[in-house]
């Protein structure tokens, strides 16, 4: 809270060019930061804020994003000024010549290797989101994501603490990251898949992603983890955007609420943002676990002050469909 951009942002007057990738581990810092300066920001910074967001992990002007490299169109929007333009259109002169640009600049990813798919190119619009549909998919019985609300039914599986799901990918700064596939994970019992019919039109994807879930647990403190990839028709399960929520601060991270262990309760879970077209041929797919580590320390599940002691519990997890 005080390092919070976001909470002070009237107190900023200075223009900023952010610069973020869908798979980097700051994606979200870095659109929350643009949003807020743009329109609550002091004089010199409320309106004058550009935001540069590619495909890449934690770095710029990547083309290879995990196990899929992308176009060389990836490293940088064509008529985008780089960083050094950038300042020097502020630094060297009054920076009417930046007011000119788009405000945004964002990458609309698309599936790799696949002659004329959609998606994989620039895209410019002056804020963040661009004007989008909400739609929502459902869990179902059977391992099914549906657009409709299916008949109330509910899943289970077992965490254990000590044997974790692994990090595969996903937004991290020093471990592997970027898109990788997830299918060595989505086999264990302990990660519930949910996958849509295949796609007959491609779907694009673009803004804030949750998966809101209902569950319960035998704990009195656990984690529950979500995922969304594109299935390819070869059946590569590649990662799109993934995250997590410790179920003592469902209700807020200045807050801790512990669980009483077989009650439902709603989990919000933010996988923060992205710009994806899911190819026809193609599927989405949403897994739901309780762990992803090293990324994440596995809960320990006992509701104890955090690393109190080393003590494990495992824990009963209920999904309501």
């Amino acid at each position: 809270q005080t390092v919070d951009l976001t909470t002070r942002a009237e107190f900023v007057k200075v223009p900023m060019m952010h610069v973020g990738g869908w798979h980097d581990i700051f994606t979200q810092g870095t659109i929350d930061a643009f949003a807020a300066l743009q329109t609550r920001g002091g004089e010199g910074a409320r309106g004058r804020q550009h935001l540069v967001m590619g495909p890449w992990t934690h770095g710029i002007k990547q083309t290879k994003v995990g196990e899929l490299t992308y176009p060389d169109n990836a490293k940088w929007p064509e008529g985008a000024p780089d960083e050094g333009k950038w300042m020097a259109a502020f630094l060297l002169g009054d920076g009417s010549e930046a007011d000119k640009l788009p405000t945004v600049w964002y990458y609309v990813t698309g599936a790799v290797g696949e002659e004329g798919a959609p998606g994989n190119e620039w895209r410019t619009t002056d804020a963040w989101p661009p004007k989008a549909t909400e739609t929502k998919l459902y869990l179902a019985p059977d391992g099914a994501l549906t657009h409709e609300p299916p008949e109330a039914a509910e899943t289970k599986y077992t965490y254990d603490p000590s044997d974790p799901v692994p990090t595969v990918g996903g937004r991290n700064l020093v471990l592997p990251a970027g898109s990788f596939d997830q299918r060595k994970v989505e086999t264990r019992p302990d990660v519930l898949v949910f996958s849509t019919e295949t796609l007959t039109e491609p779907l694009e994807v673009t803004g804030q992603i949750t998966v809101r879930l209902f569950a319960s647990s035998s704990a009195k403190d656990t984690d529950f983890t979500a995922k969304l990839t594109d299935v390819y028709p070869d059946g590569r399960s590649m990662l799109v955007a993934d995250g997590i929520l410790r179920a003592r601060f469902r209700e807020g991270f200045d807050r801790e609420a512990l669980m009483e262990p077989s009650r439902t309760y709603a989990f919000d879970i933010d996988l923060q943002s992205t710009s994806l077209v899911f190819n026809r041929g193609h599927r989405i797919r949403v897994a739901i676990s309780s762990s992803n580590a090293p990324r994440f320390e596995p809960n320990p599940n006992t509701g104890d002050p955090w690393r109190a002691n080393d003590n494990m519990v495992v824990a009963e997890q209920t999904v309501k469909l």
